[in-house]
């Protein structure tokens, strides 16, 4: 029988929290937090009570990178009274066309609260262009498992989370941004590659050799940047380690949901033969997208080329997608290449006065904790609300190290315990290991239901504020490591930061 794959990437995006080296399918991990100390820091708070027109005037920022973090945050920043300049590589998403490799992402509780800190103009902008579920369904054959059914988010109080693909998100924040912002004050440039930064002089470079000055520059620019790579190549107290996740995937999208699929839920489907996996979520447009994830490129599924060959191995592994036409769907399949997934892990987010790091670009965990998108989003919110607060036109470049030193101690501890609730616990004892995974069972049989045990894990990072490093603190006795208080945070990156 061939082994099934479940990799990081598809474990994460199914809502699942499943660290790679768990031999079990493990539905949930546990965690022992209530939503408590929500002001600490003011990370997450809606309202932007510092925010001001004027606070950012004087500042020029060149974002690299425009996909939703890096247009977030020229939300943001023009908001403040900046001057901002996006440049990003890829051509300008559009309504009518969908990339080979786009898939649904998931706007949780923490990227809401992210977009709606810019006004709710923008969030009810970008929620028409989603599809709202709370609903996740394990599908093996006949077998129908409900392991979420909007019941631990509250449904009835709570927002559930929002599915649409990453190209309608970027188009909505850029529409949005193009009519309240115009020259001289803002840029946005799209089939624009930053070639050279010069940190030095303050200057950077692009394909076309457009040149633009700027007082700090911000990498939104995912796993592969020019920023960070820029910082390595200044600071050798800078340190930061890239890996390449095990599995591939590839994407298509189908017209409609299979009639055997609930339409409002999003469902994992275990093959009937073969091993890669499928991940079927409903999009807007009562169609869908189906994510197929295996663990090397010479499964048929990801490698085939042939359409008729393709289209007949879809139905064979999964009869749960008959009923739907996927001729166009076999074609994206055949004409694409497999894709991967990477982490990225930083020990600082900025350097100096000069450049700072957000989403991927400083912290990524390939897909495994599925809060990619709210966790960059939630950088950029608070990015912003540091430069507000500590921004001087009048002593330019102290202020900015003092606010870019203040966003590294508010979230280089969040994008620390989010890769560590990602991965799991490493080098664990046979005992800590028995434990995580009882209380794991626990939790993702009574959800903290009759006073017996607490939200899963993926739950609470999905549908709660409660900050990542909390949980992470929480979760010590899983870990031979104690994760660092914020006092100690704070000692360890004003250290580090007093190294350039």
């Amino acid at each position: 029988m061939a082994r099934i794959s479940i990799s990081p990437f598809i474990a994460c995006l199914c809502f699942l929290a499943i660290p790679p080296n768990c031999k079990a399918f493990t539905v949930y991990q546990d965690t022992h937090i209530h939503q408590r100390r929500l002001s600490r820091a003011g990370l997450y708070a809606t309202a932007d009570s510092t925010s001001s027109k004027d606070a950012l005037s004087g500042l020029t920022v060149a974002i690299v990178g425009g996909g939703p973090s890096g247009l977030l945050l020229a939300h943001k920043l023009l908001a403040g009274g900046a001057k901002v300049s996006v440049f990003e590589s890829r051509s300008r998403p559009r309504e009518v066309s969908k990339e080979p490799r786009a898939y649904a992402l998931g706007v949780g509780m923490r990227g809401r609260t992210a977009i709606q800190s810019v006004d709710m103009t923008l969030w009810n902008a970008v929620k028409n262009v989603g599809f709202a579920s709370e609903r996740f369904e394990l599908r093996v054959g006949p077998l129908r498992l409900r392991l979420r059914d909007g019941s631990d988010a509250k449904s009835a109080e709570q927002e559930p989370s929002l599915l649409l693909y990453q190209t309608d998100l970027c188009r909505v924040m850029a529409e949005e941004l193009e009519k309240r912002w115009s020259s001289p004050n803002f840029k946005l440039k799209y089939d624009t590659r930053v070639t050279q930064l010069d940190l030095t002089s303050r200057m950077l470079t692009t394909s076309d050799n457009f040149k633009q000055a700027f007082d700090v520059v911000v990498g939104c620019d995912g796993v592969n940047s020019i920023v960070r790579k820029t910082i390595d190549e200044c600071w050798p107290a800078f340190e930061t380690i890239k890996n390449e996740l095990p599995g591939n995937f590839k994407v298509f999208q189908l017209p409609k949901m299979p009639p055997k699929l609930d339409p409002s839920a999003v469902s994992f489907l275990l093959p009937k033969s073969g091993s890669c996996t499928a991940f079927v979520e409903p999009t807007v447009d009562k169609g869908c997208c189906v994510l197929l994830a295996g663990r090397g490129t010479d499964d048929g599924l990801l490698s085939l080329t042939n359409v008729e060959e393709l289209k007949s191995e879809i139905i064979k592994r999964f009869p749960l997608l008959e009923g739907v036409a996927i001729d166009k769907a076999a074609a994206q399949l055949a004409s694409s290449n497999s894709s991967s997934a990477a982490s990225v892990v930083c020990n600082i987010y900025h350097y100096s006065n000069l450049a700072v790091l957000v989403g991927d670009a400083a912290h990524a965990t390939g897909g495994v904790s599925g809060q990619g998108v709210n966790s960059a989003l939630l950088d950029s919110k608070v990015l912003a609300e540091c430069l507000v607060a500590q921004f001087q036109s009048t002593r330019k470049d102290r202020s900015l190290s003092d606010a870019l030193l203040q966003y590294s101690q508010r979230q280089v501890p969040e994008g620390k315990a989010l890769y560590d609730l990602s991965f799991g616990p490493k080098e664990t004892t046979a005992l800590q290991r028995i434990g995580l995974r009882l209380v794991t069972l626990r939790d993702s049989i009574f959800k903290g239901r009759l006073g017996i045990g607490n939200l899963p894990l993926q739950t609470l990072l999905t549908t709660s504020l409660v900050p990542f490093a909390e949980i992470r603190q929480q979760r010590d006795r899983f870990y031979n490591e104690a994760f660092p208080s914020p006092d100690e945070w704070s000692q360890i990156l004003a250290k580090l930061d007093s190294l350039d």
